[in-house]
């Protein structure tokens, strides 16, 4: 897992680090919600200097479909 992008999500969420997994699913966390999906849109765009459509927001349920979109876009989310 990718310690930047953990970190994100846990900030976003109010997460632990050690809890983001990529089977993390946004059913099971409480606070993931239409707001925080929005949350989490700004800071990867911000961060990674990306820009989101809406399909990608719409497929991005889990932390594993996070990190497929964002290597889409060109992000190195290995290091």
């Amino acid at each position: 897992m990718n310690k930047k992008l953990a970190a994100i999500l846990a900030e976003v969420f109010g997460l632990r680090v050690a809890e983001i997994q990529p089977e993390l699913h946004k059913n099971e966390v409480g606070t993931w919600d239409s707001l925080k999906q929005m949350d989490l849109v700004m800071s990867l765009e911000r961060e990674y200097e990306i820009d989101l459509d809406i399909p990608d927001i719409v497929r991005m349920t889990s932390v594993a479909e996070i990190m497929a979109v964002l290597k889409v876009k060109g992000v190195d989310i290995e290091s």
